[in-house]
């Protein structure tokens, strides 16, 4: 329950705009009123208790505004857990947001929810006036009642106002701004060695005593690894072929057919006479996919391709191009690049090999991670980061101008948030004697040069960066404060969610 309670709060604001917002759209989408039959209580925060029609009708929402959001992505099945824990964490967070505005003696008038119901173009008629007939047709169509309906709003009007108190506190200041901006834009040329697991000469073999230790006391992880790669030692029969495709529907006119066929035919002669084939492929072949890669298909077994297709591949030799050969898609010219025959290897037989790799690969890398750790040292002693290399004979590189980014790329190099912010503390001629694990590689690096922002790009991108401080302020300070009145309501017993109902439902 805490999971679901938890993740992703940052939704927060948005959920409770959406819940107020969205209803009479709701009403037009369902295909069939709610069943209110149920009264089983799914969710209850304090004296709030929701239960089966509460927890469809938010969940209606989220998953409308989801699909729009997804269009033809939107999976409802994929998404099924996902809209749950968003209609649950709704419904508990506008739940204690209603509760402390109450503690706080704020209130939603009668004349408040009026004003919100007269407002939604949903209850107007074509003349822009309200039609008091569909809103009756509504309410006792998506909600039971109008009193249901009412007390909804009321809620969601509640928990909007106590969210605005919450989001008036935060302030920033212009020298906060004018800092994240300055830092968004300053920018820094590096010069970096990357050490990896790919030395000149294969290693020393792994010692015998290693590999039958490993295989008692590394089983699972020398199984979970065959699993990863059971392409490799599970497989059937496969051709990796390419392919030049004309294409006629199949039940094209014969003079149609007649001309394809010609088509395909003046391809097969100018392979005849030495043409590449991927080059014929890239210009004439009208399969997309494949077209741009020459017409490479990769591998497949059997049954992956239609049947046709698939019998002239398997009946190619490496090297060799088909004849002509018409498919429902058209007609297709097909060259065999290799061949891979059927592999069943299972586990015992392989556990050894998969024991001596993972030794191997870990051997490498602590041969490069003890390389990078000399370079360290030497940087301790006082060495530059450049001669020290040179030194060692390992590669540096410089990169051009990097800016601070959260995703931490450097070009070249690969992605490290740490080595990048590492980066722009150092002073020009610096150097970091930190050791930084980039994806299979240890990286050290050293600054090269700092260009400092300008102050007119500073000034234009201050109203920008302090809205984004002040809606991160927002965030956080209203995270906190539901974390901790979620806690006590959970820890004292006044917050239940009932998973099995929910589930079940």
């Amino acid at each position: 329950m805490l999971r679901i309670l938890r993740e992703g709060q940052r939704w927060l604001t948005a959920i409770l705009v959406v819940g107020v917002g969205a209803s009479f759209v709701i009403f037009l989408g369902l295909q069939g009123p709610v069943d209110f039959a149920s009264s089983q209580q799914l969710v209850k925060v304090g004296p709030f208790e929701f239960g089966l029609p509460e927890f469809e009708r938010v969940r209606s929402r989220r998953e409308a505004a989801i699909q729009s959001e997804l269009g033809d992505q939107f999976d409802a099945r994929a998404l099924r857990e996902t809209l749950d824990n968003l209609a649950v964490r709704e419904l508990v967070e506008q739940a204690l947001l209603a509760l402390a505005a109450g503690d706080m003696g704020l209130q939603v008038t009668a004349r408040e929810i009026e004003r919100f119901v007269l407002s939604d173009p949903g209850f107007r008629n074509e003349e822009g006036r309200f039609d008091r007939e569909r809103f009756e047709e509504f309410t006792e169509y998506a909600y039971g009642s109008q009193k249901v309906f009412m007390e909804e709003r009321r809620l969601a009007l509640l928990s909007l106002k106590m969210l605005s108190l919450l989001n008036s506190q935060p302030d920033v200041s212009d020298g906060e701004a004018r800092d994240v901006a300055r830092r968004e834009l300053e920018e820094v040329q590096i010069a970096f060695v990357a050490i990896g697991t790919e030395p000149a000469a294969e290693p020393a073999e792994i010692a015998p005593d290693a590999i039958a230790a490993a295989l008692t006391s590394r089983a699972e992880e020398i199984a979970k690894r065959y699993q990863e790669m059971s392409e490799e030692y599970n497989r059937p029969e496969r051709v990796h072929v390419r392919h030049i495709l004309r294409t006629v529907a199949s039940n094209a006119e014969p003079a149609e057919v007649d001309r394809v066929r010609a088509e395909i035919e003046a391809a097969a002669g100018r392979l005849a006479k030495g043409e590449a084939f991927e080059a014929i492929a890239a210009e004439i072949s009208q399969d997309p996919g494949s077209q741009i890669r020459g017409g490479d298909l990769d591998f497949f077994a059997r049954g992956q391709m239609v049947k046709a297709f698939e019998d002239a591949a398997f009946a190619l030799a490496p090297g060799q191009t088909s004849d002509p050969v018409r498919t429902d898609f058209g007609f297709h010219l097909i060259q065999v690049l290799e061949r891979q025959d059927a592999l069943a290897r299972p586990l015992e037989e392989v556990r050894e090999e998969i024991a001596t790799h993972l030794l191997r690969r870990e051997a490498l890398r602590d041969g490069a991670r003890a390389r990078a750790e000399q370079l360290a040292l030497a940087l301790r002693g006082g060495q530059a980061l450049e001669a020290a290399a040179r030194e060692r004979e390992i590669d540096l590189r410089r990169s051009g101008w990097v800016k601070r980014q959260g995703s931490g790329f450097v070009p070249g190099l690969g992605t490290s948030p740490e080595l990048l912010a590492a980066a722009f503390i150092l002073e020009p001629g610096q150097s970091s004697p930190r050791v930084f694990e980039v994806g299979d590689r240890f990286a050290l690096v050293a600054l090269l040069e700092r260009k400092d922002a300008d102050p007119a790009q500073v000034d234009a991108l201050l109203d920008k960066k302090r809205e984004e401080l002040l809606e991160a302020k927002r965030n956080t300070r209203t995270e906190a404060w539901i974390d901790a009145r979620r806690d006590a309501l959970m820890e004292s017993g006044e917050l239940v969610v009932n998973l099995e109902a929910i589930q079940g439902s």
